[in-house]
């Protein structure tokens, strides 16, 4: 079964149809739609970005290649070079590469969206001692594939994931109020990725015996923890 068709098939999937039934009707995107979202849960949205960000940096440049990538900051990071050979299917269009420059740039956008909700500087974010197990979760799974070198999952994963998470951001960015918040890091990832779905199956193809059943239960994981991520910033209370 090639990248592409495996892509289709994990999306019809009843895990993540009902997945994206929990993330179209989730209490926190409806607040926000309703005006009723607290500073609380809006901040709790950049303390829990702000380390899923780096997290996900550091794993998805495990992924491309790039083991010694680990700054203890996003901000002023320069993203490593793709090395030719690096992996299997390097070319200019390496997922794993593309992720990671889209985690460093939106970096900036982050501290500007949280500098909106009263959070001023970079440290309190990074200071910050109340992540949520629930909402870290994510970035933990990522870690753990990346640890494995399992391209092909993650290059799935991305494929079904990402797509439900920019429909929330999408989402959020129509409800916010523009005037007082800033919204550019969310309308980064709403934008959807081009050519997400060639740069995923390109990484399927690339790996050696990849099987449907390899990938089923990666994706299941990281989308259920997809719905983890906004139980845990809607669950946040005054600080």
């Amino acid at each position: 079964m090639k990248g592409l068709e495996i892509i289709e098939r994990l999306r019809k999937e009843e895990f993540n149809l009902e997945t994206e039934q929990k993330l179209e009707h989730h209490p926190y995107v409806l607040a926000a739609e309703a005006g009723t979202l607290t500073l609380a849960q809006k901040r709790a949205f950049c303390y829990e970005q702000y380390a899923i960000q780096r997290s996900d940096a550091i794993s998805f440049a495990s992924l491309a290649g790039h083991d010694g990538f680990r700054p203890k900051s996003l901000t002023g990071a320069t993203v490593p070079e793709q090395q030719q050979g690096n992996n299997k299917n390097d070319n200019k269009d390496n997922l794993f590469q593309f992720l990671l420059g889209g985690e460093v740039y939106a970096s900036s956008l982050l501290l500007k969206h949280a500098k909106s909700l009263g959070i001023e500087e970079e440290a309190t974010l990074a200071n910050y001692k109340h992540c949520s197990s629930l909402a870290q979760a994510y970035p933990s799974y990522w870690s753990r594939m990346a640890l494995d070198g399992a391209r092909a999952a993650g290059a799935a994963a991305c494929a079904v994931n990402f797509p439900a998470w920019g429909r929330m951001c999408l989402r959020l960015v129509t409800a916010s109020d523009t005037e007082k918040e800033s919204t550019e890091f969310l309308q980064f990832f709403a934008t959807p990725i081009e050519n997400l779905d060639d740069m995923a199956a390109a990484v399927i193809d690339g790996e050696d015996g990849v099987q449907y059943d390899d990938l089923v239960q990666h994706v299941r994981l990281l989308q259920q923890y997809e719905v983890l991520f906004w139980d845990a910033v809607y669950a946040a209370k005054d600080e």
